[in-house]
């Protein structure tokens, strides 16, 4: 226990990381850069993505702290928001890829569980269809990518619902899409159980 302390201290991080796979995640270069990233916004009035990363894993433990994947929850919970500050650009200019897919390269250095790095890289994809749908007012359209989301998930959808459940219970953040997203899951694996 002293080297988790001594090693959170050094690096002067808001959480404790329990396993060498997490320090080693911890120490490279673009992710700590992506530490200290983000002020106070819609959605994350925390600011930094530091904070954010610390409130989640406050969720894992108190939603999954038993649970047999927690340790896959904590490493998408560190890696997920982390490359935010390479994507964010002034509106006026060229977007490049989204940080949930900057986030899964950098994933792929250290991780190999296709459940993991799906759940990082499509970790905002549920809240994307929701917030089209709100926009848009088409819930057909929005429960058609929906189960295309849910179907694709397949095996891995489990822990990728344990994740955003964690995601969307933080600070600044309604639950109304991870609400909708799950009653449309309960349906999907309803009726994939009848058929």
């Amino acid at each position: 226990m002293p080297t988790r302390f001594s090693y959170r201290q050094s690096l002067q991080l808001l959480f404790e990381l329990e396993t060498p796979l997490e320090q080693a995640i911890a120490i490279a270069p673009e992710w700590l850069a992506g530490l200290e990233w983000g002020s106070p916004r819609p959605g994350h009035p925390e600011g930094k993505v530091s904070t954010h990363i610390r409130d989640v894993l406050q969720n894992i433990d108190r939603f999954y702290c038993r649970a047999a994947d927690r340790a896959k929850l904590r490493l998408i919970a560190l890696i997920h928001d982390t490359f935010k500050y390479q994507t964010a650009r002034p509106p006026s200019t060229v977007q490049g890829p989204p940080h949930s897919f900057c986030a899964r390269v950098f994933a792929e250095n250290f991780i190999d569980d296709i459940a993991v790095l799906q759940a990082i890289e499509r970790h905002d994809d549920a809240y994307k269809i929701w917030r089209g749908m709100t926009e848009t007012r088409n819930p057909m359209l929005a429960e058609v990518e929906a189960q295309a989301l849910i179907a694709q998930l397949g095996d891995h959808l489990e822990l990728f619902m344990r994740f955003y459940h964690c995601d969307s219970r933080t600070a600044g953040k309604s639950a109304d899409h991870y609400r909708w997203f799950k009653r449309l899951v309960d349906q999907y694996q309803g009726c994939s159980r009848t058929s």
